[in-house]
């Protein structure tokens, strides 16, 4: 079975992650896949042929090319056309023999991989704004500007299978994942 765990950015995908994890199930963090993605020289070269600025002594520098593509959206697509199938091909090949694997995805939306269940990772916007400037040391503006980037966030919540509040204590969203993660594993013993 293969569940999308889906939610926009500063929604709490890590934390229901690290509780997955926590609990031995087996998760493929997307941004974990694309990190070391970006360690592949042929990826790297890939990147300096279409971005040349962000490249420098065979590095990609991340902060720059977020830069150009929460400007740009053509060159958004791009670097969504050039990494999302190198990222989705390496996800889907981890944990071959596993019968319950998740797959921490940001924009489920721009993805073409159909998955069994869809579990929403959701929280307020204002709670959202605040972790993003909290984590990455950004402006409140610019946190809000990168939400409004990931398009399609109301469809994905309205289709998901599972959606999980994250506007409540650790300890509540912990239960409440374990709750749904058992369920998970009870259809398979």
């Amino acid at each position: 079975m293969k569940i999308a765990l889906a939610g926009g950015i500063g929604s709490g995908k890590s934390l229901v992650t690290k509780i997955l994890r926590d609990l031995g199930a087996k998760v493929v963090v997307a941004d974990e896949v694309n990190a070391q993605l970006l360690l592949d020289p042929e990826y790297v070269a890939l990147i300096a042929h279409n971005f040349p600025s962000v490249v420098h002594n065979n590095v990609i520098n991340k902060k720059e090319l977020a830069n150009i593509v929460y400007h740009d959206e053509e060159k958004r697509r791009l670097l969504m056309d050039l990494a999302h199938p190198r990222i989705f091909q390496k996800m889907l090949s981890a944990y071959p023999e596993e019968k319950v694997v998740f797959f921490e995805i940001p924009l489920l939306s721009e993805s073409k991989v159909k998955f069994d269940q869809v579990w929403f990772v959701d929280a307020k916007i204002e709670t959202r704004v605040a972790r993003i400037c909290s984590r990455d040391h950004v402006t409140e503006d610019y946190a809000r500007n990168v939400i409004s980037l990931q398009k399609g966030e109301a469809a994905i919540r309205d289709n998901a299978t599972v959606v999980i509040s994250n506007d409540a204590d650790c300890d509540a969203l912990r239960e409440r994942v374990k709750a749904l993660y058992c369920s998970i594993l009870n259809q398979f013993s």
